[in-house]
């Protein structure tokens, strides 16, 4: 008996020292994403820090994994002055290793042609623990609507 207490004490220590998922967790981690993605902060080192190593994204009709998106962001930035990110409408599932979070993106791209670029997303993220953080894992992007200003 003494045993079976000692055990179920020490797995109650075990799981109860692990920090729960919150939404609010979640969210910050979405949001502190595309911050790192700001065109004017964005570094592949800290970057990387926020994603899983098996990071996958779907994006602009491409299947892109860390290293790829990086260069894809390369690519994409050279003409981009300022960049800003407005997440919204979010629904977040959580379980106990992982959070999955639908929402809109309205992304603003101006560039140094005195233009804008904005674009209206419906996203879905996957993210989950990884050495004790939260993490973004996969992230499904779809393009509905686009206005060049």
């Amino acid at each position: 008996m003494k045993k079976l207490i000692l055990i179920s004490s020490i797995l109650f220590c075990f799981n109860g020292s692990a920090e729960d998922i919150t939404e609010e967790m979640a969210i910050e981690k979405l949001e502190n994403f595309f911050y790192l993605l700001d065109v004017d902060r964005y570094e592949r080192d800290d970057f990387s820090k926020a994603v899983t190593n098996d990071f996958q994204i779907f994006e602009d009709g491409l299947d892109l994994d860390l290293e790829s998106f990086h260069q894809f962001v390369t690519d994409a930035t050279g003409g981009i002055i300022d960049t800003e990110w407005k997440l919204s409408n979010f629904k977040v599932i959580l379980n106990e290793n992982s959070a999955h979070i639908s929402y809109y993106n309205n992304g603003v791209f101006k560039l140094d042609t005195n233009e804008s670029i904005n674009s209206f997303w419906m996203e879905s993220v996957y993210m989950i623990l990884e050495e004790g953080e939260l993490k973004v894992q996969f992230l499904q992007s779809d393009l509905v609507d686009r206005e060049i200003k």
